[in-house]
């Protein structure tokens, strides 16, 4: 699933304390015998708790019972999954953090002693360890007592795995009181290392993590003036360093959703850039080398958009073309029928050598959102309509599950899911 915007990044608060969190809460879980484990499985919320899918339209075995449960993400062996309890609508003090297993055993349910948002948790590509921060950053194994491995002054703010899974990145925003001349950091940790300070942003600067490089030789990221959530609206300069920590080079101006950056080879980034909250106007794809900082706009045909790009190490890309509404979308849109429609423009296509439109393949027609790759680039997740499907290369598309309600799109067209996790089966 991809993850929504960071566009205040100092909006986390305290997570763990140096105690650590709550112990385990007894729930019931039904433990359903799992099936299809070396192809994908789906997690769904139904009425607040967790099912997985694993056929096709088949029946969904539960995995919880009797919880308020979102944001849904898989381990990378697909054995756990992380998940929120209560939401952002329950009180801080009732927002649990749950760990279950995929066969629906060893559900954990930890008392967090403020808010923790969706975007403060993140499984280990590589490993069973999740690493949850918003004040201090912890890493918790299933089964295990949260480990705190930073408590800075002030929070952890934003944080991102290397792609090896040995090393990670976080920056760190200073407490309300050492404003107005207080600077956020950015470090990287690898191995068992101290932090390395990377980066120190101008006085009353957001720095906002969006990750590192497809070969984890560098980090991206955002410089938040003012840790204005209406400046970054409206679009922030990508940054890259090297992990060397040379002088960064700004790629591009982007909409600072992580999920907009996206792997497009073993060297190169896709991106959506372009100013502007509305996503329906001046949005284009552009392939970045990070090393170099040079970019190049890829051809996805005239008068359209593109958006929610998806990528593999190899090289496959794909992503959303839409009708560019140009300076006339504010009144097109301006009612729920306008943009209706204007989502019914959404196309999905795949190109398997980025070299533009003419190589490019339509997968879906209407209504397409948050397409996701399989490592391999032979399967293509996708939402449309209320539908999640799967596109599979020599065999077409099929619809896996109804989509859960209560995905909205925000008032700028952009439009994450918390409700729904995919496990694309193990890399071969």
């Amino acid at each position: 699933m991809h993850q929504g915007p960071w566009l205040a990044g100092a909006a986390a608060v305290l997570l763990l304390g140096a105690a650590g969190c709550g112990g385990p809460t007894a729930t019931k879980s039904p433990g359903p015998i799992r099936q299809n484990h070396a192809g994908w499985e789906l997690a769904v919320v139904r009425q607040g708790d967790i099912f997985l899918v694993t056929k096709p339209g088949g029946p969904a075995a539960r995995l919880t019972d009797g919880l308020h449960a979102s944001d849904p993400r898989f381990s990378a062996d697909g054995r756990y999954i992380a998940f929120l309890d209560g939401g952002l609508a329950a009180p801080s003090s009732q927002v649990r953090l749950g760990i279950v297993g995929a066969d629906g055993k060893g559900l954990r349910l930890l008392k967090p002693g403020k808010t923790i948002l969706p975007q403060d948790y993140a499984w280990n590509p590589k490993r069973d360890v999740l690493a949850v921060w918003g004040g201090s950053l912890a890493m918790l194994r299933p089964g295990g007592s949260p480990q705190v491995a930073v408590r800075p002054k002030g929070t952890v703010s934003t944080f991102a795995w290397a792609p090896d899974g040995q090393g990670y990145a976080y920056t760190v925003t200073p407490p309300s009181e050492d404003f107005p001349n207080a600077t956020d950091k950015l470090y990287a940790v690898s191995g068992k290392a101290p932090g390395n300070l990377l980066v120190t942003s101008p006085n009353y600067s957001g720095l906002e993590l969006q990750g590192y490089w497809p070969d984890g030789q560098g980090l991206l990221y955002w410089v938040d003036p003012l840790h204005s959530a209406s400046v970054a609206a409206d679009g922030l300069g990508l940054m890259s360093i090297p992990l060397a920590g040379v002088e960064p080079k700004n790629l591009a101006t982007t909409l600072p959703y992580p999920s907009w950056v996206q792997p497009g080879g073993q060297t190169s980034v896709v991106l959506v850039a372009g100013e502007g909250r509305q996503t329906w106007t001046e949005k284009q794809l552009e392939r970045c080398d990070p090393a170099t900082g040079s970019c190049i706009a890829l051809n996805t045909g005239l008068g359209q958009v593109a958006l929610d790009p998806t990528g593999t190490m190899a090289g496959e890309i794909a992503w959303v073309g839409a009708k560019d509404l140009g300076g006339s979308g504010w009144g097109e849109v301006s009612s729920r029928a306008g943009l209706d429609q204007w989502e019914g423009t959404r196309s999905l296509y795949i190109v398997f050598d980025g070299k533009g439109v003419q190589e490019a393949k339509l997968i879906a027609k209407g209504d397409v959102f948050d397409p996701q790759f399989s490592p391999d680039g032979q399967s293509l997740l996708y939402v449309q309509t209320d539908k999640i499907k799967l596109w599979q290369s020599g065999r077409g598309a099929e619809a896996l599950a109804d989509l859960p309600p209560g995905q909205v799109t925000d008032y700028y067209g952009f439009r994450s899911y918390s409700q729904f996790a995919w496990y694309p089966g193990r890399p071969n």
